[in-house]
């Protein structure tokens, strides 16, 4: 009898699954449908027996006191996972193995060819204007408009500019098309400075439905833009244990954590869930030869190498929009999670299964720490927290914008997260031989203005977060 050793243990993503029941299928692996992921010690795969439990109670000098254990449903199958965030050059484009899991989490179309659309080679014209809290981009040409349609999410890759090309390369719901003019809503618009003239497109545009989307040369992009649907990508996730392969079918990516924390290499921590767990004998390492291998290339990310960049969107109290804060971290994270809860039937005289799920609230939050600065000015911590005690008893929703560049703004290799609207709690203070602070955010959808003090936040908005991924 061998022992089963997680050294020896490999992790596969795959999109090879019945476009119905999520049920993964035994053959047919391949680069394009399955990624395995190189992960850290530590992951899970599990899945409990729920049961409803008789008992008795009466009286008498003989009571009956036995009981009787009926299992009545299988809970969903809950796995985790955490792994290194690599960004990694393909010459034409940055990929990583965690597109994948990215893209699950906040998209339910999957990264292929037939997600992504090419409106043309050459000959494009883009245009952009702002109106009325709405930044449009319209591309004009003769196009290929198949598989395209009015509403749908899309993120734009392809298009140049000297500053503004990560405004440009980017989410949005297309408004109108015809084969000769294409107008996309963008999802983050750029409102200052709203005329951005100047772009060009240097090779071919492409239209990505899927989040994850290698946008330009240089970086590639995955926001929140199309996860407002009530259910996200069918995938399911591989386990080899050893020689043992366990199988979770029709899995949901609920959660991931990003931490900053600063002597560390910067990691993520997925967490999701699926229908059923089971052993197979016929998916084996030899089926998934041709899956998409591993990169153990790719450059890591150091943690105490990354910056930040706080501004005020709007002012609170006394400090203006666009009052910008120098906040130098000891630690740190970011965690998206999609709350989402299981559907499963309960009929008598059967074990019931998990049947489906729905997505809940989007709910993205974070915190950051860093050393208490005392001083003016706003290179400090400490003004940022005299800032918000001033206003503390009359901002209702004090807003802001967060850039967190995890492995330094000015590095070639680096994942930058972007969150153009969040909500500032005050931070708190912890009295240690150097004092530091807290400071805890949600990130939330708005609606941009031109004019300062005209930002607002809005629910129906999906431009919480958007996440770039850059490497030399």
């Amino acid at each position: 009898m061998a022992l089963n050793l997680v050294r020896n243990s490999k992790v596969f993503f795959t999109s090879n699954v019945d476009s119905s029941t999520g049920v993964v299928a035994t053959t047919g692996f391949t680069a394009a449908n399955t990624q395995e992921i190189q992960v850290l010690d530590g992951f899970t795969f599990s899945q409990n027996t729920n049961a409803d439990v008789v008992t008795i109670s009466e009286a008498g000098v003989s009571p009956v006191r036995g009981q009787r254990s009926f299992n009545t449903s299988l809970a969903p199958v809950d796995f985790s996972l955490s792994n290194y965030l690599r960004p990694a050059n393909a010459t034409t484009s940055i990929t990583a193995e965690e597109s994948v899991l990215w893209n699950a989490l906040l998209s339910p179309n999957a990264i292929s060819t037939a997600n992504t659309v090419t409106v043309a080679a050459t000959g494009v014209t883009a245009a952009y204007a702002f109106l009325a809290g709405e930044g449009t981009v319209t591309l004009t040409g003769t196009f290929t408009i198949a598989g395209l349609a009015v509403g749908d999410v899309v993120v734009i890759g392809g298009l140049s500019h000297a500053t503004d090309g990560t405004v440009l390369n980017a989410a949005g719901t297309i408004k109108t098309l015809t084969t000769g003019s294409i107008a996309i809503a963008l999802a983050a618009p750029k409102a200052a400075g709203a005329a951005i003239t100047s772009i060009s497109a240097p090779g071919t545009v492409k239209l990505y439905r899927s989040a994850w989307a290698p946008v330009a040369a240089t970086y590639s992009v995955v926001s929140s833009a199309g996860s407002n649907v009530n259910q996200l990508q069918k995938f399911g996730m591989i386990f080899i244990v050893d020689s043992v392969v366990y199988v979770v079918d029709n899995c949901a990516m609920n959660q991931v954590t990003i931490d900053f924390g600063l002597d560390a290499i910067a990691t993520a921590a997925w967490t999701g869930q699926g229908t059923s767990l089971k052993q197979s004998a016929v998916i084996t390492a030899a089926t998934l030869s041709s899956a998409t291998a591993k990169n153990t290339t790719a450059p890591f990310i150091t943690n105490k190498l990354s910056t930040v960049s706080l501004s005020l969107v709007n002012s609170i109290g006394a400090a203006a929009a666009g009052t910008t804060y120098a906040v130098a971290l000891t630690g740190g994270s970011i965690t998206i999670n999609n709350n989402i809860t299981y559907v499963t039937p309960a009929n008598l005289g059967t074990v019931n299964i998990p049947t489906t799920y729905y997505t809940g609230t989007r709910a993205i939050t974070g915190s950051m720490t860093a050393y208490l600065k005392t001083g003016s000015g706003v290179g400090s911590t400490g003004q940022l927290l005299a800032d918000m005690l001033a206003a503390a008893s009359s901002s209702v929703e004090p807003m802001a914008a967060l850039t967190i560049s995890v492995g330094g703004a000015t590095n070639a290799t680096k994942v930058v997260f972007e969150m153009p609207a969040i909500t500032l709690s005050l931070p708190t203070v912890d009295v240690q031989q150097v004092v530091s602070t807290s400071i805890n955010f949600t990130a939330e959808g708005s609606t941009p203005s031109a004019t300062a003090d005209g930002n607002v936040f809005a629910l129906d908005e999906v431009n919480d977060i958007s996440v770039r991924y850059y490497s030399a």
